[in-house]
């Protein structure tokens, strides 16, 4: 399933490259320990992460070489706690755990930097929404603190207006007409996307093995809406052709596809998460070419990264109106795609 969370680990590596890459760096400059913290923390989750790293700069040594060393941007001696807090008063602190996201189920992409170990701060807690939680980082070799703190979005809050239940049908069946989404805005969310969990079987024509597989299919984006109100937003019927095609791609001749029945997701982001993420996409004018300014909401010297909320609302089971299935198989936009009828799980 898609999270809202996958995106800012990019930003946060896209930071250093962009430090690293800056011609007005003073090359032979002294070494400056730079801090990234990220974490989002959603009522859904069972376990929450706190994703820590550092930044380095070696003027002898190949710096991508280094960047392969777990040593290069991870800490080995950090105190991090989370603190509970009601009413400006710390009710509960409770310390987090350093463990290996790759043992956890969260395998790291390949790339430049380490892949194993992965190392991140779990801690295992209930949230609720109408406290405020802070994380606080201590680094014990060097005495450096960190802190940051959000409020919780109140999950049971986000809720679908339309479709209204899971026995109303999707109807995509029309590629130029529209298709109105609803939901609850919860207290603490400021911007949604619209994602369709598109469920599918492949099968090998050759060997007749069969998979069961899902591809998230966006469907609208960085959608804004006010605290506590209803938030409306239109689809064209098109956009969800579009987005199913590149999210499957033309298969191998002997691979044919069957549609099964999709989930339908509304992610909420908080205030911070939409300042962080504008702030480190924005580019346009005549400095477009330049660093794009780095937003924090930590507290501590030489620290990036964010701490903020994101809740999710899966509808399961929705299905298609056999017109938009017949529309999937043989339209223009996703014929291609190979998909033969519909799965008989």
């Amino acid at each position: 399933m898609l999270t809202m969370n996958k995106i800012p680990f990019l930003f946060i590596a896209s930071l250093f490259l962009f430090t690293a890459c800056n011609k007005d760096f003073s090359v032979g400059a002294d070494y400056k320990d730079i801090t990234a913290v990220f974490t989002l923390l959603s009522q859904s989750d069972t376990a929450h992460y706190v994703k820590i790293t550092k930044g380095y700069y070696d003027e002898k040594q190949d710096n991508l070489l280094l960047a392969q060393n777990s040593d290069s941007i991870y800490y080995n001696n950090l105190e991090v706690k989370m603190e509970e807090i009601s009413n400006g008063t710390v009710v509960n602190t409770i310390p987090l755990t350093r463990v290996d996201l790759n043992l956890e189920g969260y395998q790291k992409d390949s790339g430049i930097f380490a892949t194993t170990p992965n190392y991140a701060y779990k801690v295992k807690k209930p949230l609720n929404s109408s406290r405020t939680y802070r994380i606080k980082i201590k680094n014990l070799s060097s005495g450096k603190e960190i802190e940051g703190e959000t409020n919780i979005i109140d999950t049971a809050q986000l809720r679908f207006q339309n479709p209204f239940i899971n026995t109303q049908q999707l109807d995509f069946a029309v590629p130029f007409e529209l298709y109105n989404f609803a939901w609850n805005a919860p207290a603490n969310a400021v911007f949604y996307d619209i994602t369709l969990c598109f469920w599918y079987e492949e099968i090998n024509t050759n060997t007749l093995d069969t998979t069961y597989q899902y591809k998230d299919v966006p469907l609208i984006r960085n959608v804004l809406g006010s605290d506590g109100g209803a938030v409306t937003a239109t689809m064209k019927n098109t956009d969800f052709y579009l987005s199913l095609f590149s999210e499957l791609g033309v298969p191998p001749a002997y691979i044919s596809r069957r549609v099964d029945t999709p989930d339908l997701m509304v992610l909420a982001g908080g205030q911070t998460l939409k300042t962080y993420i504008d702030a480190t996409t924005a580019q346009g004018g005549i400095t477009y070419d330049q660093i794009k300014p780095n937003f924090t909401n930590l507290k501590g010297e030489d620290v990036l990264g964010i701490i903020s909320t994101r809740a999710i609302r899966t509808m399961k089971q929705i299905p298609f109106t056999k017109a938009t299935t017949d529309s999937i198989r043989d339209g223009f936009y996703t014929k291609k795609l190979n998909i033969v009828g519909v799965s008989s799980r």
